[in-house]
């Protein structure tokens, strides 16, 4: 079987995604499936959707070794509440998995840990569990979080309507190059979904 370090020139990302899922099989809990910020899942309540998003940052690619542990950990877990914040929604409960290298550095893992769980804190997210996995090449964090979102003020990308007027509430900058320190927006995006017509995160 052929398993390639990197994915072939001609396939983005975007490319591949497509590829992979119109096959996704659904049941009658879906809301909304792949392609939009966070997956959309009916809970059985009556105001209430089930948010689930997981994201990762890898060593070399979301940060460089200029970056403090507390930095990554913080970057990590600010990932997947932003995406939450996108659908103007609440986070509740997240699960961690590290992909360690075989040389690593206790003190930094739990360094990494401080940077999250601190950012956890501020948010009220209860970090409940995870994985510890071998990634000889480079460090791995993971995270998949559950929130959750009213019914009546979920947004979505695909509700961008022409004439929409564009926010931007933080710089706008690359994975590698990016602010390490940025703070997830669900206070300013539930604010705004509270005020305005808002058609799109």
């Amino acid at each position: 079987m052929r398993f390639p370090g990197r994915a072939p020139a001609d396939v983005t990302e975007f490319e591949l995604i497509a590829r992979l899922t119109p096959g996704l099989p659904r049941n009658d809990s879906v809301v909304v499936g792949a392609g939009d910020d966070c997956a959309v899942l009916e809970a059985g309540l009556p105001d209430r959707w089930l948010l689930l998003k997981t994201d990762a940052v890898v060593a070399g690619v979301h940060f460089d070794e200029t970056a403090r542990p507390e930095q990554v950990g913080h970057k990590a877990l600010a990932r997947v509440l932003s995406d939450v914040a996108a659908m103007a929604g609440e986070p509740s409960s997240a699960v961690i998995t590290l992909g360690l290298p075989e040389a690593y550095d206790v003190g930094f893992v739990e360094a990494l840990y401080t940077g999250l769980n601190r950012l956890a804190a501020r948010y009220g997210v209860a970090v409940v569990g995870g994985e510890t996995v071998p990634n000889p090449e480079r460090l791995l964090v993971s995270i998949a979080l559950i929130g959750w979102v009213e019914k009546s003020r979920l947004t979505r990308r695909a509700g961008a309507q022409p004439g929409d007027a564009l926010f931007v509430t933080g710089e706008l900058v690359g994975s590698l190059a990016g602010n390490t320190d940025f703070e997830p927006r669900l206070a300013e995006a539930r604010w705004l979904v509270r005020q305005r017509a808002v058609h799109a995160p």
